[in-house]
């Protein structure tokens, strides 16, 4: 048994006393359903601390989920090697949280009709499309905000994080990703276009 090893009811404690739980699962699983408040960093043998690094707080004690306790042992000691305070992982996983009763979150996503119809109610979301300026210039949602993705992780800063905000590119894998980066850093009120400018522009949408 791994000495990192603790039940939902000690994540919650932990959780409850300021602990920050670390998803280190795939981030399509991560997307579906998670521990609310949980951060996502997916493991992975090279770049898994930096990104540790930039999203975690220093102060604050870690605890894991993992999709099993060996990959949990490993990203356990990786972020102890680099300084962090692991204090265990979930035993059994996200499947162990949901039979103790735990809350269940997932990262939202808007499909192209609910977001048409938003707008045809004026009561659109901000829509910040992060193609580049090629993709953006040849046609894009009326209304929409640019922010290129390559350029996001300066410019982010200038949004608003306590509205409701609709990311948008080609297909949605590009804006999914800004979505979960944003996700990381606390902002809740995020969405994902389903589909992207594909989707939008399949349903005879204008650009």
């Amino acid at each position: 048994m791994s000495d990192l090893a603790m039940s939902a009811a000690d994540l919650r404690e932990a959780q409850a006393a300021g602990a920050q739980i670390v998803d280190v699962r795939g981030s399509g699983s991560y997307v579906g359903e998670h521990v609310p408040d949980s951060i996502n960093i997916p493991y992975i043998r090279h770049g898994f601390t930096e990104q540790a690094a930039f999203y975690l707080e220093r102060d604050r004690s870690v605890v894991l989920l993992a999709d099993s306790m060996p990959i949990a042992d490993v990203a356990g000691q990786a972020l102890r090697n680099a300084g962090f305070s692991v204090l265990g992982a979930l035993e059994g996983g996200i499947s162990a949280w949901k039979q103790a009763g735990g809350a269940i979150a997932a990262i939202g996503e808007v499909t192209a009709a609910e977001l048409e119809d938003l707008i045809e109610q004026g009561d659109a979301p901000l829509i910040v499309d992060v193609r580049e300026t090629w993709e953006f210039n040849a046609g894009h949602i009326g209304g929409s905000r640019h922010m290129p993705m390559s350029q996001f992780t300066r410019t982010y800063r200038e949004l608003p994080q306590d509205a409701s905000v609709v990311f948008v590119c080609a297909s949605g894998a590009r804006s999914g990703e800004v979505v979960q980066f944003l996700y990381r850093l606390g902002y809740r009120k995020v969405y994902n276009l389903t589909g992207g400018m594909a989707e939008w522009l399949a349903g005879r949408r204008r650009a």
